[in-house]
């Protein structure tokens, strides 16, 4: 295995420095070997695979145990391949003998995620339990301590425009620099909520769909309302079945506005959202 800057052998003199102080910042992956050996040479490379993926996230740090019996002995190694991970300075997991390579990146990803990102896990967790409101509350406290995170502002617009405190989130994203990340996504749900102000109620829209048997460019119209004023009214499946509709029968209507539209929804729903997934997949189906 190449030697890399990630990558160190260990022995007596720096074991503490390149391990033991080392793992307070980054979680240092100790690799006990035998040179020669069959499982450790598999060992070895499944290892410098990863060290190579993670690009620094974690340290490998490789102990030749034929010229490291000290450590050996401290560490109680009694079989090769062991890996032991050490972070802030504690063994927070192993694994001894042959590598299980899907437990080992399913450790490496909890112990590599940033401060940041776990507690985007934890909004994202709230807001599949449906509890927009505590996710609300996280995002306040976090922006208290990363005040220049703009894209967690974005994001807090986003929430507050969809628990309708849309003035808050209007004054929030006007102070936030144009390429702030994820800024289009409030935004684009604010332009719906704009477009609809003008839009009569859901329930008198169907029943004027009603009366056009389905027919012409009044019964386009108006399914058009229907899609945003389905969207604002966060009934997004409906909205984009109203839209597909339009899409089915004139496709090229207003300039392809239902297209368009869709396009705005899917920004709206954000990158890898499953519902714009799906949607997006139907639209490409029909249109091609």
């Amino acid at each position: 295995m190449n030697a890399s800057a990630h990558t160190v052998e260990i022995n007596v003199q720096n074991f503490q420095s390149a391990v033991t102080e080392k793992s307070r910042q980054t979680p240092v992956l100790l690799e006990f070997y035998a040179e020669g050996t069959e499982e450790c040479v598999k060992a070895s490379t499944v290892l410098g695979r990863l060290v190579a993926e993670y690009q620094g996230k974690f340290i490998l740090a490789r102990v030749n145990i034929q010229e490291n019996p000290q450590i050996v002995q401290q560490l109680g190694i009694r079989t090769v391949p062991t890996v032991k991970i050490i972070f802030q300075g504690q063994i927070a997991q192993e694994q001894v003998g042959p590598i299980d390579e899907p437990r080992l990146r399913s450790i490496l990803e909890q112990l590599t995620i940033s401060p940041m990102e776990r507690i985007r896990e934890q909004i994202d967790l709230l807001l599949a339990q449906g509890d927009r409101l505590q996710a609300i509350n996280m995002l306040q406290q976090v922006i208290i301590e990363e005040p220049k995170n703009y894209g967690l502002h974005a994001e807090l617009g986003d929430l507050l425009i969809q628990e309708g405190q849309v003035a808050e989130a209007r004054k929030i994203l006007a102070a936030l620099p144009e390429d702030t990340e994820g800024i289009n996504k409030p935004r684009n749900r604010l332009a719906f909520i704009d477009e609809a102000e003008t839009i009569p109620a859901i329930t008198e829209l169907e029943s004027k769909i009603e009366a056009t048997n389905d027919e012409g460019q009044l019964h386009l119209q108006l399914s058009y309302q229907l899609a945003i004023r389905l969207i604002v009214d966060d009934r997004i499946e409906q909205g984009l079945e109203a839209l597909l509709s339009i899409l089915k029968k004139d496709k090229l209507w207003e300039d392809e506005l239902a297209r368009k539209t869709m396009i705005k929804v899917f920004n709206m729903l954000g990158k890898g959202d499953e519902l714009a997934t799906a949607y997006r997949r139907k639209m490409f189906a029909f249109l091609h």
